[in-house]
């Protein structure tokens, strides 16, 4: 039978657990060995990825970015004892901020942490997909769950596969989830929540529905402390989500206000909370909106996806997730017809919230790309649901759990832990290696005992690997303060003696003490150092609203 003949299948959309079908006991797969072969495979499917990144132009993101490194700036910045007064944005980082923190305490070095932390992260997506598979698969077998959770990360790792640019502001937006600040734990969030909520609305009163409903609310509370954008990628498209399920009657209305309630409860707490964090914000949530430039917003996300499909895996890549929105669309309206509540919460979120996204971006003017990774991760999310569109669930779990089946999925184990070793000591050996142009400006840095100054984007890189980080700090192009991402505290010295330049951004215009005074320069590679020898050139005061 096509996909598509399965895709108007009722039965195959039925909420309602299959009727199981015996076995003999000697042909079952155990829960421990379905479980653990998912995680070898989505370990080695993360290692690949990761690699992936490290061994392209993409590993300047991972490694050496200017938001991408804050983590190791803060762990850097406290190992050094200096004053700790920080400048953010709306996002806190809180739980990236403890996931980097753990793994550091493990000794691999900053460049070691990053690529662990990538790891690490594509791993708990894994985890979320199994939480969301669990949702939708209620009652059938383990086996199956597993490998639509394995289909969605597959999915995943494979997009991330296609993206190769230095560049944070593109349409690739797969490979976002394995760099530490954008925003890997809200879509960790958003894909949680969307689980907990499919779950709910099937679940009987009391029970398991006691206890989630509470970590629903703590899910969406935690999620909208440290970013706000968690309202934007699951609290609001859920609700509308779950309007459109009630409104065919596939789930009451009671049950669904209730669910609804509480996501916008958890959220409000959470936005709530972020007011003890108030002294960290330097620019608030409605100050990077501009709706009267909703027209030059849209220009700018369609030059985006022109750009991205002007390459054969940019133009793979828009095109799998055009066809996993229409294909969410499809299984949404198939769930519905079939009144299949979980499977029709997640299919919806497939469409719902990229569309949403992306059209209330353009409504209130935003141009950063990087918010709109549903667009990528919320139709991958509906492939948990692939093994019921491959196939009747008896037909696959009898496949699954024949001995044929365990022999190849026992091979498989053999070739995924091979494939692990290879990565393994692939991105040990890279991690031992930071940029050498890099090692050249903290080495003379480090041996001048004083303080210089750069531009953003510039002295990130060199700042986070920097024993010393304050012994850097950030102007903007003016010469003044640029208090973003960094810690107050380093601008304790009003003047500083050197400037640090690279040949992809543009210089700061120097004081004007700086035409007539003696200098020399050092070229380390793509940066150039150039040094006056004492601490003449004044840092003037910070712009009053500083941009990312």
């Amino acid at each position: 039978m096509s996909a598509l003949g399965f895709l108007s299948s009722r039965e195959d959309f039925s909420s309602a657990a299959p009727t199981a079908t015996p076995q003999r006991a000697s042909t079952a797969v155990p829960p421990w060995a379905a479980e653990s072969a998912g995680f070898v495979l989505a370990l080695t499917l993360a290692l690949l990825a990761v690699w992936h990144v490290d061994a392209t132009d993409r590993s300047w993101l991972l490694y050496y970015d200017g938001d991408s490194v804050l983590p190791a700036l803060v762990r850097q910045s406290v190992l050094a004892g200096q004053p700790q007064d920080w400048s953010l944005s709306a996002v806190l980082f809180i739980p990236e901020m403890g996931l980097y923190f753990a793994l550091a305490g493990l000794g691999l070095g900053v460049k070691g942490t990053f690529a662990l932390s990538a790891v690490v992260n594509l791993l708990l997506l894994y985890g979320v997909l199994r939480v969301l598979a669990g949702a939708v698969h209620r009652g059938r077998p383990r086996s199956l769950r597993v490998a639509g959770a394995l289909v969605a990360f597959g999915a995943m790792a494979s997009l991330t596969l296609l993206e190769d640019s230095p560049r944070q502001e593109t349409f690739e937006l797969a490979s976002l989830v394995v760099t530490t600040t954008y925003y890997s734990m809200t879509l960790l969030g958003a894909v949680a929540a969307t689980g907990i909520v499919a779950r709910l609305v099937t679940a009987q009163r009391g029970g398991r529905r006691r206890w989630l409903e509470p970590v629903l609310m703590v899910t969406s509370a935690l999620s909208a402390l440290t970013n706000p954008l968690f309202l934007a990628w699951a609290t609001m498209p859920l609700i509308l989500v779950l309007a459109l399920v009630a409104r065919r009657r596939v789930v009451g209305w009671r049950g669904a206000v209730r669910v609804g309630v509480l996501l916008v409860l958890g959220s409000g707490l959470g936005v709530a909370a972020r007011i003890a964090f108030t002294p960290l914000f330097s620019k608030y949530g409605p100050t990077y909106s501009s709706p009267g430039l909703s027209w030059w917003s849209a220009v700018y996300y369609l030059g985006a996806w022109a750009d991205r499909a002007s390459t054969v895996a940019g133009a793979v890549s828009l095109t799998v997730a055009v066809a996993l929105m229409l294909v969410s669309v499809i299984v949404f309206r198939r769930s519905l017809v079939a009144r299949d509540a979980a499977a029709a919460i997640v299919s919806g979120m497939g469409w719902v919230a990229p569309v949403g996204l992306l059209v209330g971006g353009i409504c209130l003017g935003t141009f950063a790309i990087r918010y709109l990774q549903p667009m990528v991760f919320a139709p991958v999310c509906m492939l948990v649901l692939a093994p019921r569109l491959a196939g009747q669930g008896r037909t696959f779990r009898g496949r699954l759990d024949g001995g044929k089946a365990r022999a190849i999925v026992s091979g498989l184990m053999v070739v995924a832990l091979g494939v692990s070793a290879l990565a393994t000591g692939a991105l040990s050996r890279s991690a031992a290696v930071v940029d050498p142009d890099i090692v050249c400006v903290d080495a003379w840095i480090a041996a001048s005992h004083r303080t210089g100054a750069g531009g953003f984007w510039t002295i990130r890189g060199p700042k986070a690997y920097l024993g010393e980080p304050d012994q850097l700090v950030q102007v903007d192009q003016t010469f003044g303060a640029y208090p973003w991402l960094s810690d107050r505290t380093d601008y304790a010295n009003a003047k500083v003696s050197f400037v640090l330049t690279d040949n992809a951004h543009p210089a700061p215009v120097l004081p004007p003490v700086a035409r007539t005074a003696p200098q020399s320069t050092v070229q380390c590679g793509r940066y150039t150092i150039t040094d006056f020898g004492t601490a003449l050139l004044p840092i003037g005061p910070a712009s009053p609203n500083p941009l990312a």
